[in-house]
């Protein structure tokens, strides 16, 4: 069974900053609500840059990987869940403004996305 999540938000903010927060793992936790923990294995965003999370799913705790598939900073990051599965991140200007767009496929939600959060991480800084 596959699960596609799609979502997107208006944040009063540029590309730059929203994907500063999106697209870094160590910043999962702040706005994924499902992710416990993200490592990135190597530095930087490049393809084939692999980060090792867990997500409690259930009230069980699930270990996943994903490697980054495309990346153009600051609009696009798109992984692939190296147990099936993709995550796209797109960042557009938008008026004043930006849209933040999340799209995903995977065996569960393993993710928690919460983009409430994000926008308040973005427009607090």
């Amino acid at each position: 069974m596959s699960f596609e999540f799609s979502r997107e938000i208006l944040i009063d903010g540029a590309p730059a900053d929203i994907a500063g927060v999106m697209f870094d793992p160590a910043r999962e936790t702040e706005w994924m609500t499902a992710v416990s923990s993200s490592v990135p294995q190597s530095r930087g965003i490049t393809p084939g840059a692999e980060v090792k999370r867990t997500s409690n799913v259930g009230g069980s705790d699930v270990a996943w990987s994903t490697t980054v598939d495309a990346f153009h900073f600051p609009h696009i990051l798109r992984l692939v869940i190296v147990s099936g599965g993709f995550i796209k991140y797109e960042v557009q200007r938008h008026g004043a403004g930006s849209v933040a767009r999340i799209r995903a496929t995977s065996h569960a939600d393993l993710f928690g996305f919460d983009l409430e959060k994000l926008k308040g991480l973005v427009e607090r800084a």
